[in-house]
Formats: C-alpha cells, structure tokens, sequence
C-alpha cells in the first residue's frame, strides 16, 4: 500500500508536528523587514500563518493543490488576509514584487538539479523588491545519512494518524545516487494494531554549501549572512544547516 505525503496535508501536518525550531527565526527577520512577504513551497501554513499572526502581508505558493486548499481553510479560520496560490517555484510570475521572499524547511532540495533550482532562483530575484531580502533555509548533506546501509530501516519519528488518532511511526531508508547527488528516499509508516506499511517515495536534491554558495552568486544574489543555525549562529565545519539571508 503506497501513500503520497505531498496530497495528504493532515498527515503531513501530524508526522511533523515536531517542526518549530524555525519559526521564530523566520518571524523575526518578517519583523526586521516590515514588509510583504512571499513564501514559497508554502506547504500546509505552518510558517504562513505565524508570519500572518504577527500583521505581515503574505503570499504564499505552492504545488500541490490539496495543500494550498488546507492551508487556505487554515488562513480563513484564523480571518487572515493572506492566501496561499497554486504555483511551481521553478518559475513563477505574481505580477508584483515582494519585500521579503523565503524557502524553508528544506524545501529547495525538491528541486532536483542545478538547472531547475537556477530557474528557481531568477523567478525570486525578478519578484524581489529592491533592498528586500532572500532566505533559504536547508539542512547540510551529512555523508553520515546519505550513505546508509540501504537495507536497513532507520527511525525517523513518531506520531498520531489524524484519521483515527491511532498511534503511528515513521521508518526510512534512502539511496544516493552520488553522481546526480539525488537522494531517494522510501518512508514507511506504520500504524498500530496493523502489520503492513505504507510506503511512500521521494527524491531530494543534496545540494552542498559551496553549489548553493555559486548558485546564489550566478542568480545575482548577494550573500548578507550565512547562518549554521537557527539562533544565528555562524556558519562553519560543524554547522548542521546552511540558512541564507540575501539580497539583489
């Protein structure tokens, strides 16, 4: 039995319930910037209605419709402005500029090479307004994680199914592919009182500090800041993130 993780936002939303290390980071710079914002692969809402809690202006975009239909009953429960609208970050076209535009949570990677994510990034800089700001937010590829034994399931996390509040884990294992630097990855969930799993697939795209460095460099971009945590903490050798703060 397969499930796609990406057309089931209330499952999404229950398997990372754990997720919250970034929204003050990315609130605080929607503060520091005091200006619209645009999210993109905005997901189910988490961050977009934390930036809206705080009187942001906000858009966000995304891919899958389900998603954009949860997040916006999300939005309009809470009486918001903001939305959320069906679109592909790889290229885009809103008809305005934006003061502050973000891609977290490792969202980037599901652009899947170099061409894709370079396309990616035109679209941000030709919506970013002049003196706006640019972040992007992903984890660094640990050799640790990409090279796995593959036949071997590993503990990603534990949670609640939100179809019938049963108990539920999530097991994985994954293959890189070095040469493409794709990393597929198979999750299983399991839920209790039943011995077979879901499994769900996807791919990510590793992409390391100094390809993301270049890639901002071609799009245009300045780099202001190169955090290696959340709590703004320089990024070096020992950094389990590589979050961007740029501008034209």
């Amino acid at each position: 039995m397969s499930r796609n993780i990406y057309s089931e936002p209330a499952l999404y939303d229950a398997v990372n319930w754990w997720k919250n290390n970034d929204v003050a980071f990315i609130t605080g710079l929607a503060d520091e910037i005091n200006g619209s914002v645009l999210e993109l692969a905005a997901g189910t809402g988490r961050l977009g209605l934390e930036i809206m809690a705080k009187g942001h202006s906000y858009l966000g975009v995304d891919s899958s419709q389900e998603y954009v239909d949860f997040a916006n009953q999300k939005i309009q429960s809470k009486g918001y402005s903001g939305k959320v609208v069906l679109g592909d970050m790889r290229n885009f076209s809103l008809g305005k500029k934006f003061d502050f535009i973000f891609i977290g949570f490792n969202s980037f990677f599901h652009l899947l090479n170099n061409k894709e994510a370079f396309q990616c990034l035109e679209s941000v800089f030709d919506h970013l307004s002049d003196g706006g700001k640019f972040l992007i937010d992903l984890f660094i590829p640990d050799p640790s994680f990409l090279y796995k034994d593959d036949t071997k399931l590993y503990h990603v996390t534990n949670f609640t199914w939100p179809e019938d509040g049963l108990k539920g884990m999530v097991k994985e294992r994954n293959h890189y592919e070095a040469e493409t630097q794709i990393n597929h990855i198979y999750w299983y969930f399991y839920k209790t009182g039943i011995d077979e799993a879901s499994l769900f697939e996807f791919d990510m795209h590793m992409i390391f500090p100094d390809t993301m460095d270049r890639l901002l460099c071609d799009a245009g971009f300045t780099i202001l800041n190169k955090y290696g945590d959340h709590d703004k903490s320089p990024f070096n050798e020992e950094s389990d993130y590589q979050i961007y703060v740029c501008e034209k």
